[in-house]
This record gives C-alpha cells, structure tokens and sequence, in this order.
C-alpha cells in the first residue's frame, strides 16, 4: 500500500507540476522564515547554559539612578562595590562573589613586545575569585591559583591565538593601555580558557587581575561601581532570598548615611527607593536593564513569521481543494473499488506529507543562503549545520514538519475523500463541493494579513521619514566625535589645523551620553534636572539654536563660575522669561547660585524613543568632567576626510600606543534610525511574500469556482452573454471578499502600528493614506488575477462545457 500511494503521490504532482511547484514554494518560503526565527530563539534562550554549574550563579542588581539615560531608578547591574563584601558576609549560601568591571568605553589598546598596538574589547578587570565563580574550562593553567597574584591574565583561546598566533602563551607578558594617555601596564599571562559552547552574557576576551577590585574605596563617601555575581551551593529561592537581601541593604544603607551624615529620609524622596536583588545569571540576557529584553525585541519577528507560515498553509489549501474536481473521479472508482474512507485519507495525506517534506529540504537549502543577511541583519552568529543544537533544531523541525502536514492536508484530505462516488460519477460535482464558505474564509485570512503588512509598510515608512528629516535642535553635519576626554596639548594642536572651526567636549552628544541629575531651588520650588557639563565651544561646536539670550562665550568670564544656559524643556519646566534670572542648588554646606543666560532649543542626544529631558547647561575650561569620553570636533568643510588624516597624525604623535577612535554623528544618527529600519526592511519583504501567495490563493479559488461553474458560464454564453459579463460577473464575488478583507484589516492595522508608534516618544498621527493606498491596491491587483482566470473560462468553447462524457 506504501508503495503504491508513493506511485500516486509522484504521478499527481509530475501531472499538475505548477501547481505542485506553487504548493511546495510557497509552504518553503513560510518555513524558511519559521526555521530562521527558530534558530534566533534557540541561540537567544541558550545564553549561558555551557556549564550545569551556571543554574547556581546569580548577579546582584541594585536599584538606582546613576548612569540611566533618564535620571530614573532602574534595577542596574552596576552596583556599589562594597555590595560586593556585604553579601559575601551576609549570605552564607553564597560559596563565592566576585567583582567584576563594567565595560567603559570602546575597549582597550594591547601592545606586545614591538608590534604595532591593537585595539581590543571584553578586556575586563576581577577580583581574585572569578574562576572560583565562573566554572571555565582551563586549557592551560590553573582555575584556582590563575588570579593570585596581582598583575595577572587569563585568556580566552581565541584571543591567544589573535595576539600571540598561538594557545601556548602562559607566563607571556602583554602590555595594556586603557585609556590614550595611561603608561600602561604589563600583565602576566597564568592561564588560557576554553570558549563556552553557548553565549555568554557575561562577555570577557581576557579577564585582568590588577587588584584593584580586591578593595573598595576608603573614605564612605566615595563610591565604585562594577558587577557582582555570587555562586550558592545549591539553587535558591530568590523571592525569599531577595526579602533577605532587601533588608540586609536597607540596613547597610542606613549605617552608611550615618557615617556620611545623611539622613536616610532625605536621600529617598520624591519616589526613591532602596533596593537590592539577585537574579539568576541564566536570566540576565533576557532582562537587561534600561531596554528591552531580546524576546521583547523580536516579538514583532515571531508575529510576521508566523503570519507568512500561515499564509502559505492557508495557500496550500487553498490550491489542493482547487485541484478536486481532476480527483473526483479518481475518488469515485477507487470508493466503487471498494477503497474506505479512512485509505484515502491516508493516501491524500501521504501526498501532503511528501510536498511538506521537499517544502522543508528546500526551505533548509533556503536558510543557508539566507543566513548571511539574517545574521548581519540581527548581529548574531548563527548556523544551521554547525549549530551546538542541531539535534534539538532537527527534532523541532520534525514537529514543525507534523504540524505544517496536518494543518495544511487534513482538510484536502477529508475533501477529496468525502466525494459521493455516484454522483461524481454520474458528472453531478455539486455535492463534492462542500466546504466553498472555509475556502472563501481562508481567502479572506489571507488578504487581511496582505492587507495589514501593506498599510504597516505605509505607516512605518512615514514614520522612519518623519524621524530621519526631524529637526534634531543642532546640525550633525560635518561633526565628528573622538572617543577620548579633553586634554590642552592635543586640542591645541588640532585648533592650528586647517579646516577645524571647533574643538570641544561635552556629556551630552548623540552616541554617548551621561547624565548627571540635580536639585534646583527656583522661586521656593524644587526642581528636578539634568545637568550637563560642557566646554565653553560645545554648545557652538554642536550648532544648537538659540531661543533667547545667548550661549556660552569666552568673551565673558563668568561663564565658567556661576552662569547656566537651560534647554526648552527646562525652561518650560520652570516658567517664562528666565533669561537673567538666577535659581540655587543647596547642598550639604552651603548654597550655590547660578545665573540664567541663555535657552536653547532641545535637541535629540538620544534615540527617538525617549523625551529631550530638562536639562542644565554649565561650562567651564575643560567641560566639567574629566571623563566625558567625548571630543567634538566640527569643520568648516564637507570634504574634511584629509583634515581628520591629519589629527590622527597628531594623535599618532602624542599617543602612540593607543589608536585613535572617532565616528562621524551623522553616522551616530543613523544608527538611531537602524532597528526602525531594520524592521521596516523584514515588513517589506515578509508583505511581498504574503501578497503574492495570497494572490496564488485568491488565483486557487477562481479556477475552482470556474470550474464549479463550467456549465453555468457555458449555458449563459449560448443565450448571448459577453466576454465581458462572464468575467465581471466571476470578479464580483471575489471583490467582495477582498473589500471585507480590507474592512476587517483595517482595525487590526491600526491596533498594530499604534502599539508600534507608541514606541517614540516624537512621532506621527496615525496616517489615512496607507489604509487608502493599501486597499486600492490590493483591489487593483486582486481583479487583475481574477480576471486573468475568468477570460480563461469566459473564452472556452461552450459545447465543450456542456458535452457528457
């Protein structure tokens, strides 16, 4: 019986090869994008799993509202580094903690003997007991003495062979610069590690050993931030353990305030809390602080992906019931025969199978040549073949295979083989003919899916441009920022270069922000604000557009002592005609008072997804800060690529030991703009491909009603019916599915795209011309199909129609 159905199966699809080629395309093309979004989840879910040991590490999160792009508390995975020894003390399920720096900057130089440096990142620094947290395996070297000693390294395998052209590097020396003007420092190389079999997200190319991180800060009132993450000796309940660790902190908290004479009620108002948890190191991926999460982020993703999988089961449907009427008979003798119900159920499922099965070998063909982009696409590494889960990926296929056979042969299958045989027989088709309401249901699924990617398509277009032609409140343009702080000597050099019009730094530019919050008292009120520091040309370096007043001028002396200039949001904050005005800010001694010169409109230093906050503007000779990683520098030019040859050259000179790291702020900008774009691209690709397998759909069920309807169209044709009417009269029908696609699309757009606008918080009101664009145009093309298989019908002969075999 196998062999035979096997026959069958092959000799239908060679007899009805395009729509064989059609079926199977189509259900390729929905898996391929399945199976990608498969191999994404699984590497996204596999964070942290290459060792059974990580189930037991957990990172400690304190809530607070240094470095957050808001002046808000968030639960961070910076925390105070004396958090560090307080649960090392205080949570005896916890075998070891360690400490571990976050990532500053764009990484560190590493120079080794007399070549040339190189920059490298993931370069971080640890207490003594990483490894004793950290469970990796040791390629040379030994886990637990390697960071003994002070000055020590370990690297991973591959940064070895990158530096030193082989693994063999232990009691190597290598010399690190961390920042442009450090003399650096030599470290010993006690030990090499195997790269885990899965991602990380605790991201280390070598982790150092300066012993620095073994001690905290003496004076209480200064403070260091880095991450700590604990190793317990079993699994722990963290919602009881964070109820004890909350308290612990709280505590802590207290005593602290005492020392620095800080009153606890004080230091936590207006909506600020204390707080400290534990989170499983195997969920830290999933739930960074500040942003979404990667499931959060992909949500969209999975939603196209699994509209595009249903499409094409919807079109394989469509196409195989399309195909009834060339297996009536068949259905009829083998009944006759004697072939039960449940045989040819079999049979027509065995046939489904076989067209999922090519459907799945070529969408795996399709994977691999689509890996590439989709990898670029989401800046991940993932493979097919090579991948650590391949018998996971394969058994998910088998059911995904299962699933797509059941969901897209079960109803055909029930169909074909629930033919009356004497009526089939006999030429009367109409009772075989059941079921034209799903078929025309499904039809209409299909195109309010079509529907809803094109008018998101119009929607985020509109969007994408609103923001990309935004007035940002400065000009980006011919502006780059060095990744570097303010030094004399260097700036100095690069003013006498021809073409340099400013050089200046600031906290605050697109790409690298860091906010500073403050309390300021302004007619017996306070308000909350952000403060930023800049040089006294920042603010004209960045051509920021002045509302009132003036900016920043070393033309007046008191500008780096006591003057302000605030954005509009400030202003609007604190009330009108501020300019000359003064506020206070009180602090722990005395009170300082600052004199309003100037407002400026806000302008954008960070993604469109957040609101310009208040903010305060103070300058001084070197920006305030020694650390605001930012070098503006703007030219007087557009072709300035020579003039930055030339500050590299000075750079070279002054800092040879560490590359000099810049990116244009348009460049910046647009990276704003990438993910929007990046979704935009999928939407525009994923709609194509619906819109055209549901025109196949659409195309499907016109041959089937035009074949239902063979001898209707044949007897109106002899009593003198046109071309024109058999065809307008086959469009109807289809127009109105069509038209209530679109009417049911249309709310389900907007719910859609309004959940995705919401997202800015600078955007556009909801548009109507997508929704308009996208009807006409499914209409326009929907008659067009139609009409191609309804001239088809109209034009054949009618005796051929009407004659009884």
């Amino acid at each position: 019986m196998f062999k035979l159905n096997l026959k069958i199966a092959f000799r239908n699809l060679f007899k009805n090869k395009v729509y064989a080629a059609i079926n199977i395309g189509g259900l390729a093309i929905g898996l391929t994008a399945f199976i990608l979004l498969l191999l994404f989840i699984n590497h996204e879910s596999d964070y942290d799993k290459w060792d059974p040991e990580l189930s037991k590490i957990y990172q400690i999160r304190e809530k607070h509202d240094f470095f957050t792009p808001d002046n808000k508390q968030y639960w961070q995975e910076a925390v105070e580094s004396r958090i560090g020894a307080l649960t090392r003390e205080k949570i005896p399920q916890f075998k070891h903690v360690t400490k571990v720096d976050r990532i500053w900057g764009n990484g560190f130089s590493v120079k080794i003997a007399n070549a040339d440096p190189i920059m490298v990142t993931d370069f971080r620094d640890a207490d003594s007991a990483f490894f004793k947290v950290f469970p990796y395996q040791f390629v040379q070297g030994d886990q637990l003495t390697a960071l003994n000693e002070p000055n020590t390294m370990v690297l991973k395998k591959k940064m070895a062979v990158r530096l030193f052209g082989t693994d063999k590097v232990v009691g190597k020396e290598v010399k690190v610069v961390m920042w442009r003007n450090d003399k650096g420092r030599s470290f010993k190389i006690t030990g090499v590690v195997q790269e885990p079999s899965t991602p990380e997200s605790v991201d280390i190319n070598a982790i150092m050993h300066t012993g620095d991180r073994d001690k905290d800060p003496e004076s209480i009132s200064n403070s260091n931030y880095c991450s700590v993450y604990g190793l317990a000796g079993n699994i722990l309940d963290t919602t009881a353990m964070n109820k004890t660790l909350q308290r612990i902190y709280v505590d802590y908290k207290k005593s602290s305030f005492t020392q620095r004479k800080i009153t606890y009620d004080d230091y936590y108002k207006n909506g600020k809390v204390p707080g400290l948890k534990l989170v499983p190191l195997q969920e830290t991926h999933a739930n960074p602080p500040f942003v979404n999460g990667w499931l959060q982020k992909i949500k969209p993703v999975i939603a196209l992906s699994i509209f595009l999988l249903l499409v094409s089961v919807i079109n394989f449907v469509n196409l195989a019931t399309a195909q009834s009427v060339q297996r009536a008979k068949e259905v009829g003798v083998k009944k006759v025969l004697g072939s039960y119900r449940k045989q040819l159920v079999n049979q027509f499922l065995f046939e489904s199978a076989i067209q999922s099965l090519l459907a799945l070998f070529i969408s795996i063909v399709l994977v691999e040549l689509c890996l590439p982009s989709f990898n670029a696409h989401f800046d991940v590494t993932l493979s097919f073949w090579h991948s650590n889960q391949l018998i996971g990926i394969a058994l998910q296929l088998i059911g995904v295979f299962v699933v797509v056979t059941l969901l897209a042969g079960l109803y055909p299958a029930v169909v074909l083989s629930n033919y009356n045989p004497v009526s089939v027989l006999k030429g009367n088709y109409e009772r075989g003919f059941k079921g034209l309401a799903l078929r025309n249901g499904l039809v209409v699924v299909q195109f309010i899916i079509a529907v809803t990617f094109m008018i998101s398509i119009g929607v985020m277009h509109l969007q994408t441009s609103y923001v990309a032609n935004k007035d940002l409140g400065f000009d980006r343009s011919k502006l780059i920022n060095i990744q570097t702080n303010y030094e004399d000597d260097f700036a100095n050099r690069i003013k006498k270069i021809p073409g340099v019009q400013y050089v200046a730094t600031t906290t605050q530019v697109m790409g690298n922000t860091f906010n500073v919050p403050e309390e300021i008292t302004y007619n017996n009120q306070v308000y909350n604000v952000n403060t930023v520091t800049v040089s006294m040309d920042a603010l004209s370096a960045l051509g920021v557009q002045v509302v009132s007043g003036r900016i920043f001028s070393s033309e007046y002396g008191q500008d780096t002592v006591n003057t302000v200039v605030l954005n509009q949001a400030a202003a609007n904050l604190m009330g009108k005609n501020l300019v000359g005005k003064q506020y206070d800010i009180i602090s722990e001694k005395e009170k300082y008072t600052f004199q309003i010169v100037g407002i400026i409109k806000d302008y954008h230093n960070e993604g469109f997804d957040k609101t310009v906050i208040p903010t305060v503007y103070k300058a001084n000779d070197l920006g305030g800060t020694s650390n605001t990683n930012n070098l503006l520098i703007r030219f007087n030019t557009s072709n300035y690529q020579d003039i930055v040859k030339k500050i590299e050259a000075e750079w070279k000179r002054l800092y040879p030991d560490f590359p000099m790291q810049y990116v244009t702020v348009e460049d910046a900008f647009q990276k704003e703009l990438e993910s929007s774009r990046r979704l935009m691209q999928m939407v525009v690709l994923f709609s194509i491909i619906s819109v055209i397998l549901s025109l196949l759909g659409l195309f499907a069920l016109a041959t089937f009603l035009a074949k239902r309807k063979t001898k209707e169209i044949a007897i109106r044709k002899i009593l003198g019916a046109s071309d024109f009417q058999i065809i307008n009269m086959l469009n109807r029908s289809f127009l109105i599915l069509v038209l209530f696609a679109n009417i049911t699309s249309w709310p389900i757009a907007y719910i859609l795209t309004r959940k995705w606008l919401e997202g800015f918080a600078y955007r556009i009101d909801m548009p109507f011309l997508p929704f308009l664009a996208a009807t006409v145009l499914s209409v326009v093309v929907a008659v067009f199909t139609i009409t191609l298989q309804a001239r088809k019908a109209a034009i054949s002969n009618p005796v051929d129609s009407l004659k009884y075999e």
